[in-house]
């Protein structure tokens, strides 16, 4: 099948178009991880799997309900702080230790207002997870 230069930027407006309207965090939405770096102290950055680092492939956020989840069955994380910018929605959160994983972790999201598209940072000790992907309401 041959693909002309024109149906693929057409397929790429509609797949990513800038015209989005703001982000709205008054109902539950939905983000899907699309990048995931690992850095470690003294070792640097480096791309990785989400499965790698147990990171999620998708996120449900329910901002008024002040929690966040990896499963939709799971009971999740409570998100203690929402700040909005002028172009971008903040959400922070931190953790208790686990038994496999026992310093805990501070998290920040950071969605942008118009295109929905996030950065996410998970901070643990003497590392990071850095995660890139985008979000939307649920219909």
């Amino acid at each position: 099948m041959k693909i002309t230069l024109k149906k693929l930027f057409t397929l790429g407006l509609l797949l990513f178009g800038s015209s989005a309207a703001a982000f709205e965090l008054s109902e539950p939405f939905l983000c899907a991880v699309t990048q995931v770096h690992q850095c470690r102290d003294g070792f640097g950055c480096e791309a990785v799997l989400p499965e790698d680092v147990s990171a999620p492939t998708f996120i449900w956020v329910d901002v008024k309900g002040k929690h966040l989840k990896t499963n939709r069955n799971a009971p999740g994380t409570r998100i203690n702080r929402v700040t909005t910018l002028e172009n971008r929605h903040i959400l922070q959160g931190a953790e208790e230790g686990v038994p496999d994983r026992p310093d805990g972790a501070g998290w920040t999201i950071s969605i942008e207002n118009e295109t929905g598209r996030f950065v996410g940072a998970i901070a643990v000790a003497q590392a990071s997870i850095t995660l890139f992907g985008a979000c939307t309401e649920l219909e």
